[in-house]
């Protein structure tokens, strides 16, 4: 009797220093798997498709050189065009990007900006024909004008900025061909940039790569290197906040407290702007009466 209690209590200790390293061992496991996940950067999304949700001024939103209206989709490599309207388009990603009257938008893996101006909010990477914005989740304005200098704004958040190699442009920035393009739709006018006082020059850029940080920007050039990193001004930042980009939407922009926080922050003491005025807006096609 004595031997086998003295057995079973061999056999107890043994099991309990046995189930005691297997717990041990699988806390860890999960205690290493955790700090993976929340040391692994979120990165940005592929693009598969867009929908317009919203469109201002006028009808003129084209999806492949065919009007659209709310609700359509833009899938990828299809090319959205505004000419005196402006729409926002959501993401498949949940990211959302304003385009501005006279702009040109090629969804793929990046959102692709042709010409004119775009904002973006959100996990989606933006460029331009010479410029890929590598974005963590941030809201910043990519425009081209017409004699291709790109220019790239950071509201919030950071955006790193690198020259596309020629495969990459070629993959990304050829549209669709198109047959029925209206020219007098592709004129852009005239625009007049506000005045503004002299920018605080922040530091010259590496020429592979740059970081832009909330408040600053930087333009460049497709074929040339990166130029200058400055800081936006106070009325750099209103004009925006005021501009087409923002005015009017019905809808607001999903990261619009951090945009707040980050004029603040900039600009302490200045009055933060506001002023939306409701204008027309294009709504869904409804169904026609049955009589």
């Amino acid at each position: 009797m004595i031997r086998r209690f003295e057995m079973l209590r061999r056999f107890t200790g043994f099991m309990g220093r046995h189930w005691q390293t297997v717990l041990s061992f699988s806390l860890g496991l999960c205690l290493c798997f955790g700090l993976a996940l929340v040391s692994t950067p979120t990165t940005a999304q592929s693009i598969t498709s867009g929908r317009v949700t919203e469109i201002l001024d006028s009808d003129q939103v084209y999806i492949q050189e065919a009007i659209a209206r709310v609700n359509d989709t833009a899938s990828q490599g299809q090319r959205v065009r505004t000419g005196s309207a402006r729409a926002q388009i959501n993401f498949n990603t949940g990211a959302v990007a304003r385009l501005a009257s006279n702009s040109v938008l090629t969804i793929g893996q990046c959102a692709n900006l042709q010409r004119g101006t775009l904002l973006v909010n959100g996990s989606i990477n933006g460029c331009t024909p010479s410029t890929l914005a590598g974005v963590r989740g941030t809201t910043y304005l990519l425009s081209v004008d017409e004699a291709g200098r790109e220019t790239i704004q950071v509201l919030e958040g950071e955006v790193t900025l690198s020259k596309q190699v020629a495969d990459d442009a070629a993959t990304d920035t050829t549209p669709p061909s198109d047959t029925t393009t209206d020219a007098t739709l592709l004129e852009s006018p005239e625009v007049t940039s506000p005045e503004v006082t002299s920018p605080d020059v922040t530091s010259d850029v590496n020429r592979e790569s740059i970081t832009l940080t909330a408040g600053e920007k930087i333009q460049t050039t497709e074929g040339e290197e990166f130029g200058t990193v400055e800081r936006m001004t106070a009325n750099d930042f209103i004009q925006i906040l005021l501009g087409e980009l923002f005015d009017a939407f019905l809808n607001e922009l999903p990261g619009m407290d951090q945009i707040r926080e980050s004029f603040t922050q900039l600009f302490p003491g200045v009055p933060y702007p506001s002023g939306n005025s409701p204008v027309e807006s294009i709504a869904p096609p409804r169904p026609g009466l049955p009589f």
